[in-house]
């Protein structure tokens, strides 16, 4: 059985973009997605229920269908790891729309040329697991970077971050995390980069 899974950061994120996207992958391959498992939380966190419970209805032979890796993890290495192995001791094979080498595991190939191309798809999972990481904190960095640079200026000057903004920010800061720009998160909530800046300098 195939199960489809979509994730999006925030509940201001559509989860089910890629949904029909990868309705017409896996048509284009004459087969059919048995079930979706859509959720918006982070990719940085380790406990997903909907995640969770598309592995605890998984089969061996199932296979866990993705539109890319920073869907499935931006997780740390060790984390990733953990729920890769979670994973593979349910018998679920990974296949992500955007790296075909993973496409090998929705046909019937001999045993022997599997293994081989199985070593292979285990690498690049793991090499687009680092890269969502890696991006991830690349981001983090960035807006740390910011915040400096804030301060250097003095924008940190004025009425604190009321509450309601303080989720605004919250929001903005989860829209980052998961590949947004600073300028274009801020703007879908509506709030200024400085008082982004100002929310999370008051976090450190």
């Amino acid at each position: 059985m195939i199960r489809a899974y979509l994730r999006a950061s925030t509940n201001e994120q559509d989860s089910s973009r890629a949904k029909q996207e990868l309705r017409e992958f896996v048509k284009s391959k004459n087969l059919q997605i048995a079930s979706f498992y859509q959720e918006n939380i982070s990719g940085t966190a380790a406990e997903r229920p909907e995640l969770d419970r598309l592995i605890e209805d998984s089969e061996d032979g199932d296979v866990l269908l993705i539109e890319k890796m920073d869907r499935l993890t931006r997780l740390p290495f060790q984390v990733w790891e953990t729920l890769k192995g979670r994973i593979k001791a349910k018998g679920i094979s990974i296949v992500v729309l955007d790296q075909p080498m993973t496409h090998q595991s929705l046909s019937n190939a001999d045993v022997s040329v599997s293994a081989i191309q199985q070593a292979l798809t285990n690498f690049m999972l793991d090499l687009g697991a680092a890269m969502a990481r890696d991006d991830y904190e690349t981001r983090q960095k960035r807006a740390q970077q910011g915040i400096a640079k804030a301060k250097r200026e003095g924008r940190y000057k004025g009425r604190p971050v009321n509450a309601e903004t303080a989720q605004k920010c919250r929001t903005v800061h989860l829209l980052v995390s998961d590949g947004e720009t600073v300028s274009a998160a801020c703007k879908a909530q509506g709030v200024g980069r400085a008082t982004y800046y100002k929310y999370l300098s008051a976090q450190h």
